[in-house]
């Protein structure tokens, strides 16, 4: 027993020391491990935006407070706004809410940078920086809630997000993702992701199942930009960036791959609007439809009613024909598990 659990031990260092060093648990996810089969829609970098900074150097922190003279009230160094922007290959557009937000488009962004002098791979010197919920302590003003939300509701499906952040400073670079799908009438956490100590909390939460899966990326040391890459997989999609109580934290880049609405929707049937596609040993269709799944000797291997996720875990790797049928019209889809 003693043997075996020395074992158990050994191979739990092993396989931990292997993630470790297969994903850079400092830097983020990465990009690339989520394929795509949908075109990039929308490229940021928020290097196009006009300075809004209280701050002369990146490296002195968030955007800071001052007091009104007569008051003393907090006058916030933050701005609300919103701009429309115009997604890749179609005349429709995304828009930017920004609540206590600043921005900078230039600067060689405080703790984004691996080395000294460059930013972390893919991550740009340019970010909206989201103020947080902070109470006035040891000589500082207080400070108020801020969040980035992205309107891509205009684009018919949204597969994957790929995006960076940093933060404003000590090791504390803390971010939460969150989704609606209901014009903004609730949200979900799709990405909880607290800094220092407190990233055992930290987890990703698949959209179709619910299902929540914590993991190793811890957002320090913060002289490390972080790169993310979350599945979507849904229509009608709102997202929204904010603290997860720690640091201000700054989104330096957000790229959205799905499909646009195309000019004229009239005279296309639903069924030809409908996706199917899969990843990790599940299918995903984009609007619920009856579902049944072939191998290729034309055997149903697994068939649901009135459904828009099967999972395929119990079965072999392989080329599969998935069958949709909604509202009388049929679409066949060849998958590779």
């Amino acid at each position: 027993m003693k043997n075996k659990a020395s074992f158990l031990v050994i191979l739990f260092i092993v396989v931990f020391s292997y993630l470790a060093k297969s994903q850079d648990i400092t830097t983020g996810t990465g990009w690339g491990n989520l394929f795509s089969s949908e075109a990039l829609v929308l490229n940021e970098n928020f290097m196009g935006f006009d300075k809004f900074h209280t701050d002369s150097n990146p490296n002195d922190g968030n955007s800071d407070n001052s007091a009104d003279p007569i008051t003393g009230d907090p006058i916030y160094g933050f701005k609300n706004d919103s701009i429309e922007v115009q997604f890749m290959g179609s005349s429709d557009k995304a828009t930017y809410i920004f609540r206590n937000c600043a921005f900078a488009p230039e600067w060689q962004t405080a703790y984004a940078y691996a080395n000294s002098t460059d930013n972390t791979q893919n991550v740009s010197d340019g970010f909206v920086e989201i103020s947080r919920d902070y109470e006035a302590a040891q000589g500082y003003l207080p400070m108020i809630h801020g969040e980035f939300i992205l309107d891509l509701r205009k684009l018919s499906y949204v597969d994957i997000i790929q995006w960076s952040h940093s933060s404003t400073g000590g090791n504390k670079r803390g971010v939460m993702l969150e989704i609606s799908t209901d014009d903004g009438a609730t949200w979900d956490t799709i990405r909880y992701q607290p800094g220092g100590a407190a990233y055992a909390l930290s987890f990703t939460k698949e959209i179709a199942t619910g299902i929540k899966t914590q993991n190793i990326f811890n957002c320090q040391p913060s002289a490390y930009g972080m790169t993310w890459e979350d599945g979507i997989w849904s229509e009608n999609v709102m997202l929204r960036f904010a603290e997860c109580g720690e640091q201000t934290p700054r989104i330096h880049d957000v790229k959205i791959y799905g499909v646009v609405t195309p000019n004229s929707t009239s005279n296309i049937p639903e069924i030809d609007k409908l996706k199917i596609y899969s990843y990790d040993k599940t299918i995903r269709i984009s609007k619920p439809a009856d579902v049944a799944v072939y191998d290729l000797s034309g055997k149903t291997v697994i068939s649901k009613k009135n459904t828009n996720i099967i999972l395929m875990n119990d079965f072999q790797e392989g080329i599969y024909l998935v069958k949709a049928q909604l509202n009388g019209s049929v679409k066949t889809t060849k998958i590779v598990l």
